[in-house]
């Protein structure tokens, strides 16, 4: 057994070698050291993650069944259990009281530490009397770090006694904890030496957190308080909570949610302010009664009332998931776009968007994430099958065609999350590739051309071409696409580029001639609009900072972004202004010079192919005129010229006939 009284074998006790001298090195070392042993908290709390799973089931079917949590602690560990109960109600919008933190020396030791009242095993169970602990449905979690504290010992013992679930938390192994009877399930996330000798409000307090943080969210997931990641048991009671309601809703229900802000305050409020209540009625299309009622009979859980087996016959949803439809996945830099479309001859679809997921910019998990959100927002728009979560056995075959997918070694990462994600391999039923090999083959399936030329004009620029070879497009060469740094000519970002320094030279000139108020309204159309695009509020003030507006953004995407939605204005004005046809003109030409080494080559004969548009920039009727004419110029005389307007779509269309005739 561990004496009470022995400190000197915990681990949290020990001097930690890595701080010897923290207090002679500089203060940016002391921060390093901190952080350096920070970062290995979360591999200890991971290796408890089974017991915590464990402990998690156990707590959920306890709650569901009326019981409560209750935090026990003393000092710091108790006042991390009060701070984890708090927390409960508002997020989760949770009875009051279904999580409790005890603190030994009541409430006031919260703020001021009581001297004794960890050592005081009557006061423990005159505490768990107070609130009246029902042992039949009631959970007690002991916080110790040193895993002996005679107050927290005392509290599981009742317990027990009583017949609670009982958790022990602590820092340290073995432990006095451990090594009693009195606890079902022992989480022992084992840090090791505090920077600072004995001070386990840092590493120890850390991980203690993390363990609760898991306990209560597990347990609130479990319940059926969020629908995927998002917390739909939510009342939406003030301002900032309604905002966040408006958000769920739509981002759940898609299509199906009103338009306007005061019709969706207007479906909250027929659902007492319950957002999990009008998922399940405007998914479900039944009166708020009935939708209650499958809440009800589901214990709450939103997934489970979604599912096809719960849905009303008369929506004609399938009881079964069957693979009846097609998906096809348009992942771009500036959205992520998906299509599905039933098998059953109708031509019936769903369309979702989400944002961004060049996986070059944004990374797999990022770009996963979108993929994820906008298939769900593309089922939630099909009339048969919305109202419940995408799952990979609806789709009979899923391309999925995203930017920056060329790299290899991205690649391998993408493919290897996608299978896992749609639960196939990749081959006849999972295809993946490049975005601009959707919009050749799309386009390639409505013709007989020899070869394609897909030019891509959007937040980044490229062109690639491909082959008929044995009655599939194969990739015989690209041209640009560099990325914004090295390329990108003719894109949104470099006609943003191009009319953002001119409003920056126009400013320069400006303060160098000692013109500030009022003169800005003698400056060319586009830098007038360039700034009241950025600092509409001092549009007619030279003085202000337009460099540091743009370049503001949290990131380096975010600004690349930023940039590009200024070629819109533009476009816009280039009718008007003859700044802006200057840069629409130089742009056109960049494409074109893109264009060059494609046509030129031995590849492609031009006459025979057919150019596909895509992208941003070429959905603008003016923009896509405008590269047309220098077509013409440059003499590269396309056997058809397409616009794609929705690559998704048609992408999904063209799977639907190649399943069709394999049939």
């Amino acid at each position: 057994m561990i004496a009470q009284d022995d400190l000197a074998c915990l681990q949290t006790e020990e001097r930690n070698p890595k701080s010897f001298d923290i207090d002679q090195v500089s203060t940016v070392e002391l921060c390093q050291i901190i952080n350096h042993e920070d970062a290995t908290i979360a591999t200890a709390v991971s290796r408890c993650i089974p017991v915590i799973a464990a402990a998690i089931d156990v707590l959920a079917r306890r709650v569901r069944r009326g019981g409560r949590v209750i935090y026990v602690g003393a000092g710091t560990s108790g006042r991390l259990g009060v701070l984890d109960a708090s927390e409960i109600p508002p997020t989760y919008s949770a009875p009051e009281g279904q999580f409790i933190g005890l603190i030994a020396g009541g409430d006031v030791a919260i703020r001021h530490a009581q001297e004794g009242a960890e050592d005081d095993v009557d006061a423990a169970v005159q505490d768990l009397q107070s609130i009246k602990i029902d042992g039949r449905v009631d959970s007690v979690v002991g916080i110790a770090t040193s895993g002996r504290t005679p107050y927290v010992l005392s509290s599981l013992s009742f317990a027990k006694s009583l017949g609670c679930a009982s958790i022990g938390v602590a820092c340290v192994e073995p432990s006095a904890m451990s090594q009693s009877e009195h606890v079902d399930f022992m989480i022992s996330p084992v840090v090791g030496a505090e920077v600072v000798t004995g001070s386990t409000r840092m590493k120890a307090g850390t991980a203690t957190k993390m363990v609760l943080n898991m306990l209560s969210t597990g347990t609130m997931i479990r319940i059926g308080k969020t629908y995927g990641n998002m917390m739909v048991d939510l009342k939406a009671t003030n301002l900032k909570l309604r905002q966040r309601a408006r958000n769920i809703l739509r981002s759940v229900c898609g299509p199906l949610c009103p338009n306007s802000d005061t019709e969706l305050d207007a479906l909250l409020d027929s659902c007492g302010g319950s957002v999990k209540l009008a998922i399940a009625k405007l998914s479900l299309g039944l009166p708020v009664s009935e939708a209650q009622e499958r809440l009800t009979a589901a214990d709450g859980v939103l997934s489970k009332v979604l599912q096809p087996a719960s849905l009303s016959p008369e929506l004609g949803l399938p009881h079964e998931a069957r693979s009846d439809f097609v998906l096809c996945v348009d992942g771009g830099g500036s959205k992520c776009a998906a299509a599905v479309i039933s098998l059953d001859g109708t031509g019936t679809h769903g369309y979702g968007e989400a944002g961004g997921c060049n996986v070059t910019d944004v990374g797999v998990d990022k770009a996963i994430a979108e993929i994820e959100l906008a298939v769900q927002r593309a089922c939630c728009a099909h009339p048969q099958i919305r109202g419940r979560p995408w799952k990979p056995s609806l789709f009979a075959t899923a391309w999925v065609a995203l930017a920056g997918y060329d790299r290899k070694e991205i690649a391998i990462a993408v493919d290897q999350t996608l299978e896992a994600l749609f639960q196939r391999p990749i081959g006849n039923s999972l295809k993946v590739t490049n975005d601009t090999q959707l919009l050749a083959t799309s386009a390639a399936g409505q013709g007989e051309a020899d070869s394609v030329v897909v030019l891509v004009a959007g937040t980044g620029s490229v062109a690639m071409c491909y082959q008929r070879d044995q009655g599939r497009l194969v990739r015989t060469g690209r041209s640009n696409g560099w990325g914004y740094l090295l390329g990108d000519d003719g894109s949104g970002f470099d006609m943003g580029r191009q009319a953002i320094r001119a409003a920056l030279l126009a400013l320069d000139k400006c303060n160098l001639e000692n013109h500030v108020n009022g003169y800005v309204d003698k400056l060319p159309l586009l830098v007038q609009r360039v700034l009241q695009y950025f600092q509409p509020k001092a549009s007619d003030d030279a003085r202000y900072d337009l460099l540091g507006a743009v370049l503001s953004s949290a990131s380096e995407l975010d600004k690349k972004k930023l940039i590009a939605s200024v070629a819109r204005i533009v476009i816009e004005l280039s009718g008007q202004d003859q700044l802006s046809r200057d840069i629409l003109d130089n742009s056109v030409r960049s494409l074109t010079n893109i264009l060059l080494p494609i046509v030129t080559s031995r590849r492609v004969q031009v006459e025979k192919s057919i150019l596909v548009l895509a992208g941003g920039l070429m959905q603008s009727d003016i923009f896509v005129s405008a590269v047309k004419s220098a077509l013409l110029q440059a003499k590269m005389s396309f056997k058809t010229v397409e616009v794609v307007q929705n690559p998704a779509l048609s992408g999904a269309m063209e799977l639907v006939r190649q399943v069709q005739e394999s049939c």
